[in-house]
């Protein structure tokens, strides 16, 4: 026969502990009321007077409200033994001491019983009762009878009906949450095949685009007489073969991004990530544009590769806004300032009137997405206008790597 789930009879704990509390209570203080003051007609007074009899009856009581204490985890049995002290208890027409622990008990075994167990449970049950209203009842069994049959099927009419509700409500959830999972999947697949078009769109335009300033710039190299014009040529090569490499690991990126969802992602995060010493190109790119840029850096490197990479993105990120928002930009001074418990301050200033006065965290920019990769590795990001006229940005990047070497000013 079926059985409720461990989890589902937890649920109401203290429901299933506390009934078969109260009934024992209440029958043992009926059973005194009767060796105290009860009614000389009645069957329970005569055994309540006698010693041994008022025993037997607090004894009965007991167990049968204790057996109740398993009818959620061991239904089949609480049930056959409620019905075997309903029957010994109307062999000396007692069984009102044990009448509603056997009606909680079939309660329980119609909550908890499925199919064959159901009916085989019902049928015995049935019978249980019908042989106590005969030894018990004689004289007024049909009326007996009846009134019983009534009891139990309300009884169990009333379990079927809560099971049917519980089952209704976890059905309602599953549903829902089903529907929740298709929903996550459909959004999943259009955000799939949003990268994929994104990932179709960057190698097709900005990649081709990179590749044919590469072949021009190549091309032109060497037939100028202006090492200026030279100069700039070999600036402008670097710049787009560095664009280029940053643009195919953006386009393998959105292509491995299903696989890196799986969590096959390692590959990918440390091929992408830059090392502290790859801004060296990118403050040489602004030194060929004749901007002073200045870079310091104290303390000692963590050997930390996502704090290098961060550090390396909003240090790149700062310059190349200088670059292309700022005017009449001719200084930029970068500091990379070590402590010791691995964090690293990241400091850049840049002259010039900035295009924009009015930027934001919330504007949409290349630095907004920054101050919340910075705040999703718990460090501190700012940007803004100084005292000084200055346009400053400044990151503080905890670690959880260890130190790696000594790098000083």
């Amino acid at each position: 026969m079926g059985a409720m789930k461990p989890q589902s009879a937890q649920a109401n704990k203290v429901t299933v502990l506390a009934v078969p509390l109260v009934i024992a209570v209440v029958e043992c203080a009926a059973m005194l009321w009767e060796h105290a003051i009860g009614a000389p007609a009645d069957t329970m007074y005569t055994f309540a007077k006698d010693p041994l009899g008022l025993a037997l009856l607090l004894a009965m009581t007991i167990a049968s409200s204790a057996i109740l204490l398993v009818r959620y985890w061991l239904p089949a049995v609480a049930l056959a033994l409620e019905a075997v002290l309903l029957i010994v208890a109307s062999c000396w027409r007692l069984d009102s001491i044990v009448m509603i622990q056997t009606l909680v008990a079939c309660y329980a075994f119609a909550r908890t019983a499925r199919g064959r167990g159901l009916c085989v449970g019902g049928i015995g049950m049935m019978l249980s009762m019908t042989a106590s209203a005969i030894m018990v009842h004689p004289d007024v069994l049909a009326t007996e009878w009846v009134s019983r049959v009534v009891t139990l099927a309300a009884v169990g009419g009333g379990a079927l009906a809560v099971r049917g509700r519980q089952q209704a409500k976890e059905a309602e959830h599953k549903a829902a949450e089903e529907c929740r999972r298709a929903a996550e999947l459909a959004f999943q697949r259009d955000a799939a095949i949003r990268r994929s078009r994104i990932a179709g769109q960057l190698h097709d335009s900005v990649g081709q685009g990179l590749t044919v300033i590469i072949a021009l710039s190549e091309g032109l190299a060497g037939k100028t007489d202006d090492p200026r014009v030279e100069d700039a040529l070999h600036g402008i090569n670097e710049i787009a073969r560095e664009s280029l490499g940053d643009t195919r690991k953006a386009v393998r990126a959105l292509t491995e991004f299903d696989g890196a969802a799986n969590g096959d992602d390692t590959h990918t995060q440390e091929s992408d990530q830059h090392s502290w010493d790859d801004i060296r190109p990118i403050l040489a790119h602004a030194r060929r544009l004749g901007i002073v840029t200045v870079f310091t850096e104290t303390g000692t490197r963590a050997d930390d590769e996502a704090q290098a990479d961060l550090c390396f993105d909003v240090t790149r990120e700062a310059i190349t806004n200088a670059i292309r928002h700022g005017q009449n930009v001719v200084h930029i001074s970068i500091a990379w300032n070590h402590s010791e418990n691995g964090t690293v301050a990241v400091i850049i200033r840049n002259d010039g009137s900035p295009a924009r006065k009015d930027a934001r965290k919330d504007d949409g920019t290349g630095l907004v997405r920054l101050f919340h990769r910075v705040e999703s590795a718990s460090g501190i990001f700012e940007y803004g206008p100084n005292e000084d006229g200055e346009w400053v940005v400044e990151a503080t990047i905890p670690s959880n790597g260890v130190n790696e070497k000594d790098h000083t000013a």
